[in-house]
Parts: structure tokens; sequence; C-alpha cells
């Protein structure tokens, strides 16, 4: 039975501080989470955890705190109840968050970016009708927008959201890619609809935006568009050679789909390392012909291999893949979740750096010896998510509480294999950041927890309420205290 949680002659402020910290704790309960809905705190960082009660979320929605209103409206788990009170907030600000839907990161160990489900339908039509274009635009973006009601958006009257509902349109259907792309103004707004193509681009099409941009000045977008456009649409021999006969578009024709075999092969052996590359990552490349292609790789390149990560690969594709010459065939295999024992193996001893990295950061089954190697190397955001990997070791993570660098100390600080006397010193650190993190370490005993709630340091108090292994009965206790 965890001690009983008192503090008669606490101010206002610290209660604020410790009502903070709990708002935050992963274990409140849902009962925690909707009483906490009426303390006198920055409730936004409430209002956007993931599993926030639908009676706590329709408390929120109509907080008079616009930056707790705004939190929620990035909340990607919301009834649709509460979407519908926030899609008529009387501040455009929170309803352009809601219309636009925008991608979020989460780990659990391992990293990925998420996009929210889909809004009710009818939030998406209050939403196309807003008075605000700043919110109809937003709403462009929405990947979930039924393609009716982005049909409906591409007539809007301001110019900008016609574009964007265009531009944004995800999977674009080919047989209205020409109409799409008419109504799209400017090199730019058509580079996002192409990136949304769910097929070739029709050649008719791409020679009607050839001859529009052969009329204009050139500048750095509708260079880009033309690459964009060598690489998607469906060639013909006219389209075919003014591609090839241009240094600049070479890579870009190179991987497209439709280039025909003589093609690919010659451009197999081009001088430039960029063609080559683009020739290897191909769908459908005879394997033997891939792998006798030279090519160098840039290690700290983000370039992956799309189809690579949906194809469905049995397991000796996989370890053709892990054994391939080309990193970038590497890298990639090491961002699916669906890898062997024997794969990850492989990949972990990768001479790349960015393969070992990209196995830390998405590989549930990293073992203990890489996340230790690569957290001593990377100093990037994901460190801290490397300690929370279930196979990072205890003894790496008391090395690096040992540093004499703050910002080691801190990431080693919530590691739940760190002794009683390691969490003592870390909790007694000169940095705010190391003693609160710290305070959240799940192998802090029961009844040091509770005193950590009453220390007079906020940032040690807040840690402590925001430790996973705080008892719910505590947590009961300390909300009927602040008179919740």
């Amino acid at each position: 039975m965890p001690a009983s949680f008192e503090l008669p002659d606490i101010t206002q402020r610290a209660w604020e501080v410790l009502l903070r910290g709990l708002a935050g704790n992963p274990s409140a309960p849902a009962e925690i989470l909707i009483r906490l809905t009426a303390a006198n705190i920055d409730r936004s960082g409430l209002a956007r955890r993931r599993d926030l009660p639908a009676e706590a979320a329709a408390a929120l929605a109509t907080d008079s705190d616009v930056d707790v209103r705004l939190g929620l409206a990035s909340n990607p788990n919301l009834p649709p109840t509460v979407q519908v009170v926030l899609a008529g907030d009387a501040d455009p600000q929170v309803r352009g968050r809601l219309a636009e839907g925008a991608e979020y990161f989460t780990t659990s160990g391992v990293h990925g970016r998420r996009i929210p489900g889909p809004l009710s339908r009818e939030v998406y039509e209050v939403l196309a009708r807003d008075p605000e274009p700043k919110v109809r635009r937003a709403l462009g973006f929405n990947r979930h927008l039924p393609d009716d009601v982005r049909a409906v958006m591409l007539n809007d009257s301001d110019p900008r959201t016609a574009a964007i509902a265009a531009a944004e349109w995800p999977s674009a259907p080919t047989d209205r890619i020409g109409d799409l792309l008419a109504r799209v103004t400017g090199a730019f707004g058509r580079q996002m609809l192409l990136l949304r193509l769910d097929g070739p681009l029709p050649a008719e099409a791409a020679h009607a935006m050839l001859a529009d941009l052969d009329s204009a000045a050139a500048n750095e977008y509708s260079m880009a568009l033309l690459g964009q456009i060598a690489e998607v649409v469906d060639l013909d021999a006219g389209l075919t050679d003014r591609f090839m006969a241009s240094p600049d578009f070479r890579a870009a024709v190179a991987a497209n789909p439709t280039l025909s075999a003589e093609y690919v092969a010659d451009l197999a052996h081009d001088p430039d390392n960029q063609v080559r590359a683009a020739v290897v990552a191909r769908c459908g490349l005879d394997p033997a012909l891939r792998e006798s292609i030279p090519v160098d790789y840039n290690d700290r390149s983000s370039e992956t291999v799309g189809w690579l990560l949906t194809e469905n690969l049995s397991e000796q594709e996989q370890l053709a893949f892990a054994r391939s010459r080309h990193q970038i065939f590497r890298k990639t295999l090491a961002l699916r979740a669906d890898l062997s024992e024997e794969v990850v193996e492989i990949l972990a001893r990768d001479e790349s750096f960015a393969v070992r990295l990209f196995v830390c950061e998405r590989q549930s089954n990293a073992p203990g010896w890489l996340l230790t190697q690569i957290v001593e190397q990377w100093t990037s955001y994901s460190r801290w998510d490397m300690l929370r990997h279930k196979n990072f070791p205890a003894d790496a993570a008391t090395r690096l509480a040992c540093s004499d660098k703050p910002h080691d100390r801190a990431v080693a600080a919530a590691h739940p294999g760190l002794s009683a006397d390691t969490l003592e010193t870390l909790l007694a650190d000169d940095d705010d950041t190391v003693r609160g993190r710290a305070a959240t370490n799940p192998a802090v005993p029961a009844d040091r927890l509770i005193e950590l709630l009453g220390s007079a340091d906020s940032v040690i108090a807040a840690g402590a309420a925001a430790n996973r292994v705080l008892s719910v009965v505590t947590m009961r206790q300390m909300v009927d205290q602040a008179g919740l």
C-alpha cells in the first residue's frame, strides 16, 4: 500500500506544478484526466494526450484558453461530437488546425509518423463551407478529404484554396489529371499534384504543360517540374528524345517506369552516378543487372526506395536486399516492420551508419550492443527513444548517466535499469532536465516517489507526478487535496 500523500502547506504554485506533471503521467486513468480538465494549469498538454477520454475532450473543447483548444484540435483521437464542436470554434486557428489533419510524430521504442484518421462527414462539409479562406486552404491539405468534397473545392472562390485542393489530391484520378493540372496555376502547384498521381502522367497532359513551360521564363520551380514530368510521364518517342538529350533530366527519366528496356540498359552504364542510381532503384529491374551497376551513396542521405517499403517480400528476397551492394536498398529495408531476426542481424552489422541508425530507430528487435553503439555517436531526437528501447542495456545507460555532458545524463536519467545510487546522484544534478527526467524514472521506490512529490524543487516534483509507477491511489489523493 503506497504511503499517504498529504501536503497541507503546499502553495498554489506548487499545486500547479504537481497537477501539470500528473496531466502528463502516462498511467493516469480516465477518471483522473477528466478531473484535471478543471485544474488551474496549462491544459494544452492534457488536450494533446492520445488517450484522452471523450468526457475530458468534450470539456476541453469549450475551454476559454485558445492554446488548449488548439492542442485538442491536433489530437488524432477525438470523438465525432468533439470534432463538430471544434469545427464551429470561434477562432479560425482552431478550425484550421482541425481541418488540416496534420501528420503527428509517435514513438514506442521505434520511430514513426502517423496520419490522423478521417474526420466525420459532417465536419468535412462544415469546414468546406467555412467563411475563412485559410480554414478551407487547411482543409485542402487533409489526406482523408472525401473526393466529392474535394471536387467541389476545385471551384472555390478563393483561387489558392482551389489550387491546394487540386494539388493535394491523394492519388489524383488519372482520367481527371488534365483538368486538375489546368486548374492549378504555377509550377509549384503542379509539382504537388504530380506527387499524388496514381499512375503515369498522360503524354497529352505532359505536352500541354511543356508548351506552357517553354513559353515562360525558367526558374527553380519550373526546372523541378520538368524533372518531375520526366519521371512520371507515359513516355512517347518525342518525350523520350527530349528528356534523354538533356543531362539535367537523364536521372529523372532513368527512374521512369515506362522507359523502354533498351534505354534502361544504356543508362545503366551512364557516367553520371545519379543516373546509375536511378536505374538501380527501378522496380522490377533484373537483380543481376542491378548488382552489376556501381553506385556511390551518400551515407547521410535520407533517400529511400518507396516501392521496397510496400512490396510483398519473401524471406529470401529480404535476405538478398539485406546483402545488396546498394546501400539504398539496405537502408530502405531497415525501415520495414516485418524483418526476420536474421535480416535484422545482417543490417545491424552494415558498413553504413545510416543503415545501422535506421535499425535502431525502427526495429523492435534491434540488438542492445548496436543501440549502445549508436547512442554513443548520435545526438538527434531519436536518441531519447533508443534509451526506452526494450533492448537497451542498463550498463550502457549507467555509463551515460556518469557522463560529463548534461545531454548524456538527461538521456540516461529515465532508464529503468539505473541503480538507486545513480538515481540519487541524478536527482541532485545541477541540470534541470537531468533532475526532472530522473524523477520520472520507474525505478524510483514508491516511498521515495512520495517524498519527491513534496520537493521544493519544482522540476523534481513535476517529474515525480509524471512518473508512470505513481499509484492511482496517490493520484486520487492528489486531486482530492487539490479540490478537483
